[in-house]
């Protein structure tokens, strides 16, 4: 088989036309085949088994969900296993001939779920959704108007949320290709359920008023993540899974190591007023462990957090979401004349921050002083908010120092 050492800028800008199918062998790695439809690219390693004189091939995953590097090592791994005597296109075989999806969810869990944030989100999303109706099937056997009428039915309660579903499930059967569990991925070519718009959802001063209190008849574990949400600004999945260990009193910050933030880039957050005041209730007589803890002893879901906040939704002029105070926070800032820098900072929206190469690469100076102030000024407006008493005179010394 003749071949050509791909690059990724290669693989990157292979096109087809209408009709055509172009394949492609990488001589860096030897049956690593690529081959580029109108509409996808997809490698295959092409190998002959011992004893044997017709060639197989073996899927390995889709481009760009697996980068020329990627491919290149999976490769290699499976001309080892046939140099051994291995067979995969009859490896594969056997293992999806007893495989069920309930099976393949608790596989893709236990070797792929410590790799995902969200892991215990898209459990339950499998758990309510999916595997009451796909549980026995045979993975090879579920098709894809199988999983579209699965998706109208989650559909008729919640748009969005089969949009989630259409995802994890995504995942799940993406994950499947490429371990070879599965020939293909049946929600491919399928469309979202929901229509989402922009999200622009922002608390007015009346509905903060109306919501703060309305907490007070909520959990206080919940009451307390809320709270902490819209004055810290910070991601509700990031607040509901706090640690003591990340919490400083004697310098009042709130140290996020980078395995828990969305960047993957540890994060310092000041803590003040009405915050440090609730982190250090909290923190009394604890010296580890989660400071918010659900009665199965493990940190809220975002799900948790949706259901606890949608019992307040009566108080609101229109529906929000936990994350809606994260936004309103932001406003409020900015209302505040705090430049969008410091917010980014506050909020640690990583595209923002590395925007520029000064940025990503020289600036590194933590903005510690800028949102300390910011937030000083934040607790201070939401005092004002809930209090009507006017803002310390620092607030205003706040809009002048910060550029």
């Amino acid at each position: 088989m003749a071949g050509k050492s791909l690059t990724d800028v290669e693989v990157r800008g292979l096109k087809a036309e209408p009709g055509q199918r172009l394949v492609i062998y990488d001589q860096k790695a030897k049956g690593l085949c690529l081959r580029v439809s109108p509409t996808s690219k997809s490698w295959s390693f092409i190998y002959r088994p011992k004893g044997e004189l017709r060639q197989k091939r073996f899927t390995i995953g889709d481009y760009p969900a697996w980068p020329l590097s990627a491919a290149r090592e999976k490769a290699l791994a499976l001309r080892r296993r046939v140099q051994d005597g291995g067979d995969p296109v009859l490896e594969a075989k056997v293992r999806r001939d007893a495989l069920t999806f309930g099976k393949l969810v608790e596989r893709y869990m236990a070797n792929h779920g410590k790799k995902i944030r969200s892991a215990r989100e898209y459990q339950q999303l499998l758990d309510k959704d999916v595997l009451p109706t796909l549980r026995d099937r045979r993975v090879d056997e579920i098709s894809r108007p199988e999983v579209g009428i699965l998706l109208d039915d989650v559909a008729k309660r919640a748009p969005v949320v089969a949009n989630r579903v259409m995802s994890v499930m995504s995942s799940v059967f993406s994950w499947a290709v490429s371990e070879g569990l599965a020939q293909s991925n049946p929600v491919t070519g399928l469309k979202k359920r929901g229509t989402e718009k922009p999200k622009e959802r922002h608390l007015d001063d009346d509905e903060i008023r109306k919501l703060w209190a309305g907490l007070e008849t909520t959990a206080p574990l919940y009451k307390d993540i809320l709270r902490l949400i819209l004055l810290l600004g910070a991601r509700p999945g990031e607040v509901a899974g706090m640690r003591r260990e990340e919490i400083d009193l004697d310098k009042a910050v709130w140290r996020l190591p980078a395995d828990r933030v969305k960047t993957k880039t540890a994060h310092v957050l000041p803590l003040v007023g009405e915050a440090l005041a609730i982190v250090t209730r909290l923190c009394e007589g604890k010296r580890a462990g989660h400071l918010f803890s659900t009665t199965k002893g493990k940190a809220p879901t975002s799900q948790d957090l949706a259901k606890a906040f949608e019992r307040t939704r009566g108080v609101l002029k229109e529906p929000a979401t936990p994350h809606d105070l994260r936004r309103t926070a932001a406003t409020i800032m900015s209302r505040l004349d705090i430049d969008r820098l410091t917010i980014a900072y506050v909020l640690n929206h990583g595209s923002t921050i590395r925007a520029t190469v000064t940025g990503s690469t020289y600036d590194k100076h933590d903005f510690l002083p800028q949102k300390t102030r910011a937030l000083e000024a934040l607790d201070a407006q939401v005092a004002f908010v809930l209090t009507g008493e006017t803002p310390p005179g620092n607030v205003t010394a706040i809009r002048r120092s910060v550029p």
